[in-house]
């Protein structure tokens, strides 16, 4: 499970941002790690523990069962799973799994040579379950970047990174299109504008609600912007917004010796009564509740 208090016993203060840092000192803005290596590497924050990410990562299980912790979820992982884990997102490795992964990792950056968000519909927290052959394609693809790693020409690395991670793109999408099903322009163009409402959100730590702000922000209407979350989503701008602010809320709880008051407050709320009747009238019980169910 998630170990949430350091050892001397007391919580985190705060989730631990960690920004990308490529393993061998490249100025690739793709890295590739096994996960077997980073359990072993003296790291300056404890895997096990949650942290935000500052990247994209995707985790590619090559042998063995266990699982991923996804904002305080248990997410079960087998022998040729595919896990999204997007930026902003709160993340913990299992410390009883002992499964073997590539962990890809790239800054958002990088994205401008896919078009992953666009033609398809994976989503952080989706595991994707490819075929024993589409898996051996794109693990052959990622033997190649970890080769490209383990030399010291660094341009080498930088410039070939970028269209590696284009070819692993590609064969995702398929499986993504197979798995979830495809989506046609329109829908795609509604899905790209969702993500990015959601990165936003994300980026603003939910602290700001108001749906005029971000459609300002992202260059469109509050009615295309309803429009686009209810076709992607299914949902509201405020229905997405405000299951972001309970998110967010969780992991303060979770995380930090902050009260309920505080947490409100970091998340806009002027009267912690506001907040707590907010929370429960989201999650079905006040936020201490929540912290007493976790042995806080």
């Amino acid at each position: 499970m998630i170990k949430r208090r350091n050892e001397s016993g007391k919580c985190h203060q705060h989730i631990p941002r960690i920004t990308f840092h490529h393993s061998v000192g490249h100025a690739s803005p793709v890295d590739l790690v096994r996960l077997s290596h980073l359990r072993k590497r003296k790291l300056g924050h404890s895997l096990y523990d949650p942290m935000r990410l500052g990247f994209h990562e995707i985790h590619f299980v090559t042998s063995g069962t266990g699982a991923h912790w996804v904002d305080f979820e248990r997410v079960p992982l087998e022998t040729g799973d595919v896990l999204y884990l997007s930026p902003e997102q709160v993340h913990a490795f299992d410390k009883e799994s002992a499964h073997e992964a590539f962990l890809l990792l790239f800054k958002p950056s990088t994205l401008r040579v896919t078009n992953i968000h666009q033609s398809a519909r994976w989503r952080a927290n989706t595991v994707l379950h490819p075929s024993p052959s589409d898996f051996r394609i794109i693990s052959d693809l990622l033997l190649v970047q970890e080769s490209l790693d383990a030399r010291s020409i660094d341009i080498l690395s930088a410039t070939v990174a970028p269209h590696l991670l284009a070819g692993v793109f590609a064969g995702l999408a398929d499986v993504v299109s197979a798995q979830l099903g495809s989506v046609d322009l329109t829908s795609q163009r509604y899905e790209k504008l969702a993500l990015e409402f959601e990165a936003l959100i994300e980026r603003q730590h939910s602290s700001v609600k108001n749906v005029a702000w971000y459609s300002s922000e992202l260059h469109t209407t509050t009615r295309s912007l309803a429009r686009a979350c209810r076709r992607a989503r299914n949902a509201s701008p405020k229905e997405i917004i405000d299951l972001r602010v309970v998110l967010e809320a969780k992991r303060q709880l979770a995380t930090t010796t902050k009260t309920v008051e505080e947490i409100g407050l970091s998340l806009g709320f002027t009267e912690s009564t506001n907040f707590i009747k907010f929370f429960r009238r989201i999650v079905g019980a006040p936020p201490n509740a929540l912290r007493r169910a976790r042995g806080e």
